[in-house]
């Protein structure tokens, strides 16, 4: 069943017929060129270098409390509420910006930052008891909140970084780190609920929320899992069917191709919390690839028939860009810089397999680097009006850094060097003489050749795709 329900997708699979999805060297220079600067400013790098900061002002400048500039001055207030704050989940992902840099570029600025966001994290982030992150430090650097009240949300982004690194690495002591967090994360799985609860304990432990179950997967185990060996690797792989099996049975198992951001009173209607193309679309292209990892054929059928109805619906041909959400008379055709990003690679993924996926590409590429890039100052803006004019759209804050702009910069050049029948060329850190087998980041592929440049950097090439 699950078979014919793809075969009936793809045949209406629509062929824009517009030439033109940016080719590897237009996403090479998208990174190096349009957001790259962003993160490379002094004032992106911390004190000291690796301890990143949650906010910054459009043009880059650090916040400064005492005179803040007019757009975090004026933000609103769920922003303004929390300045002063610094996420690790945001120092995180800034990690994760660095190590994609690197990864596309090789360059070892790029690496020394990862490292040290990463080792920052992992000595002043991790609790020593219990191997839990911090969500927060406040003014006073406190590790905030205790221990039982992070959510799971959060500790898996802590995660995100130790992953990326090691990704480039192979480093065991992170490895080890990771792992630890990991145990304690996965202890909020309910077994009796059948899924994730969203904190230990405290005010919050009742909430039932879709990005529990999801970002685990979303922020380091698709990547990782792949990765390990023995004991490691077969309980990742069992920890990851239960979030796939979660997903599927509590949260996407609609007729329609939308999934409940959360389970609680009122989730079900329009406009509540997480109900939106982003996280549908997320959840989709996460089960596709965990279920291509665990070998499970009936779940991948199930989230490529999934993925692609989803995009028919968030697709605006009018535009060429992505709705952010479905409203309780039609769509919000606004654009979110992450929903954009999540549902191109959820298409790119998907165009791997059916070419007939570069359609929505052709359009929503060019789109993408048209509007949302900031000429002016770099990296891109987090919102764009129906129209796509982006106003005051902050780059930096407590949800926004840069790892979702060179996630979609990374597998938007693997996806077209793929599609061009081009090899991809992405940079390693390995210590000298390992032989453990690569892969063109969460994409099969086949290794071409290895090449140790200039500093122990070592450039691999890779023909992408199944």
């Amino acid at each position: 069943m699950q078979k014919f329900l793809v075969a009936l997708a793809l045949a209406v699979v629509p062929l824009l017929g517009h030439a033109g999805a940016p080719d590897g060297a237009a996403w090479l220079r998208h990174a190096t060129d349009d957001l790259l600067p962003y993160w490379r400013q002094p004032a992106a790098l911390g004190s000291p270098v690796g301890r990143f900061p949650t906010f910054r002002c459009i043009d880059g400048g650090a916040y400064d409390a005492a005179k803040p500039c007019k757009e975090l001055a004026r933000a609103p207030g769920w922003i303004r509420a929390e300045l002063g704050r610094e996420y690790v989940r945001m120092q995180s992902r800034q990690t994760f910006a660095y190590a994609v840099g690197f990864h596309l570029t090789g360059d070892p600025a790029l690496l020394a930052a990862a490292k040290a966001g990463s080792a920052d994290i992992r000595a002043r982030a991790l609790d020593p008891a219990t191997g839990s992150a911090a969500t927060f430090h406040d003014r006073d650097g406190r590790a905030q909140p205790p221990v039982g009240e992070r959510t799971a949300q959060d500790l898996a982004y802590a995660a995100l970084a130790m992953a990326a690194v090691y990704d480039l690495t192979r480093d065991s002591a992170t490895l080890d780190d990771l792992d630890r967090l990991h145990r304690h994360l996965m202890g909020h799985f309910d077994a009796e609920r059948g899924e994730m609860r969203w904190t230990l304990k405290g005010p919050e432990a009742g909430k039932r929320e879709l990005v529990a179950q999801l970002d685990p997967l979303n922020a380091y185990m698709v990547l990782v899992t792949p990765l390990l060996e023995g004991e490691r690797r077969q309980r990742w792989l069992a920890d990851m069917g239960r979030l796939v099996g979660t997903i599927r049975t509590h949260y996407c198992a609609g007729q329609q191709p939308r999934c409940r951001g959360t389970l609680d009173a009122g989730g079900e209607v329009p406009g509540a919390r997480h109900n939106d193309y982003g996280h549908s679309g997320k959840a989709y292209w996460m089960v596709l690839l965990a279920a291509r990892i665990r070998g499970d054929a009936d779940a991948a059928a199930w989230a490529e028939a999934k993925g692609h109805a989803v995009l028919a619906e968030a697709f605006q041909e009018d535009t060429g860009a992505w709705a952010s959400r479905w409203t309780a008379d039609g769509q919000d055709t606004s654009q979110q810089w992450w929903i954009s990003a999540e549902l191109d690679q959820l298409a790119s993924t998907l165009a791997l397999g059916d070419r007939r996926y570069l359609g929505y590409l052709e359009r929503t590429g060019p789109y993408w680097l048209t509007h949302f890039v900031d000429r002016e100052h770099g990296e891109v803006y987090g919102w764009l009006s129906p129209s796509g004019e982006p106003g005051d759209a902050l780059k930096q804050h407590q949800w926004k850094n840069g790892y979702h702009s060179l996630e979609h910069a990374l597998i938007g050049y693997l996806t077209a060097q793929a599609l061009a029948r081009q090899p991809a060329t992405l940079y390693y850190a390995l210590p000298k003489g390992t032989k453990a087998p690569l892969a063109p980041y969460v994409f099969p592929g086949r290794e071409r050749g290895r090449e140790e440049v200039k500093g122990g950097v070592l450039k691999v090439t890779f023909d992408v795709g199944p």
